[in-house]
């Protein structure tokens, strides 16, 4: 392998636009090897991690890919708390999202769901109807981050599947190309600084456990499908989350073909706690993309409008 190789592939990346934007739709290192190899490019993870540290020609590092990018604080302790929501079908401008889904939300058949299945700890699920406020919920949180010391077969707190980890299939190179069309779909929205942040497949009876997101702040928006209908009573599938200033826990029901925006703070007191249930037998997907701080303000006008949600934005903490 070749540290020189994956540093002039950096450095092409930042030349060529249509390699850029395959770029921004990768979340995972491995996919990043792979992307190289297909360009003629091979390296591996210690060269991703030594080229990425080195300057390039006028002085500066190459930027670390795939990377989560960090956001200044100068708010003057302004938060934003809550959240946004959009259904997708009917918008005629964000019909190109739409289209894409069919070819992203895939099950890899190289997905081990015995395995997955043989993970599940219903008092983990329990788990997620607890409140961050509570006096006992630091002692489990402890808990479940020192049961992850040592594993080889994932988080404990990940019961689901993180799809850009999975390459080696059939599927994947319909799905990459569809992950790119989408991110130059959602360009056309908001700008070239939106990209990808995770691609997860939850199986029946799935969950991401209590979590904050605090090193990767920002305004994230995403993506959720499902293969099945959605009841205006079911709340099996949900997203939920606890407002850091009233504490108040606000559990969302899931639906297909929906966005979701929210904003990831860094401050300990900021810090907005959330997880994710898929309680039933359907399917659910989720892809998520870092989107800019103005992102409401690039919608196009038929989605601004039937933007809903809960927001207490402009809450002063200091």
């Amino acid at each position: 392998m070749s540290v020189e190789s994956c540093r002039t592939f950096f450095e092409r990346t930042q030349r060529d636009p249509a390699l850029e934007l395959q770029v921004r739709a990768l979340t995972d290192p491995g996919e990043l090897i792979a992307l190289g190899r297909r360009h003629g490019y091979a390296f591996d993870l210690q060269d991703i991690a030594v080229a990425s540290s080195l300057p390039d020609e006028d002085g500066n590092g190459p930027r670390p890919i795939p990377r989560q990018a960090a956001t200044e604080r100068g708010d003057g302790g302004v938060t934003t708390v809550g959240h946004y929501e959009l259904d997708l079908t009917g918008i005629a401008q964000l019909a190109p999202i739409l289209a894409e889904l069919p070819q992203l939300t895939i099950k890899p058949p190289t997905v081990d769901l015995d395995a997955y299945q043989a993970s599940f700890r219903e008092d983990d699920l329990a788990w997620t109807s607890m409140s961050p406020a509570d006096p006992g919920f630091g002692r489990r949180l402890e808990e479940v981050m020192a049961a992850d010391s040592g594993r080889e077969d994932g988080r404990r707190g990940f019961h689901l599947v993180n799809l850009d980890q999975h390459l080696d299939h059939p599927l994947y190179e319909g799905y990459f190309a569809a992950k790119t069309r989408l991110v130059a779909a959602l360009e056309q929205v908001f700008g070239p600084e939106v990209r990808f942040s995770g691609s997860l497949w939850y199986p029946p009876f799935a969950y991401r456990l209590w979590h904050t997101n605090e090193t990767q702040p920002g305004w994230r928006m995403y993506l959720l499908d499902m293969d099945d209908t959605v009841g205006p009573d079911d709340m099996r599938t949900f997203f939920r989350y606890m407002n850091p200033q009233t504490k108040q826990i606000v559990t969302l029901q899931d639906r297909p073909k929906m966005l979701r925006f929210f904003k990831v703070e860094q401050a300990s007191d900021r810090l907005l706690w959330h997880c994710i249930v898929n309680g039933a037998e359907r399917n659910r997907w989720a892809f998520g993309f870092v989107v800019p701080d103005d992102w409401r303000s690039r919608l196009p006008e038929e989605a601004a409008q039937a933007l809903t949600g809960l927001s207490t934005e402009a809450v002063r903490t200091r």
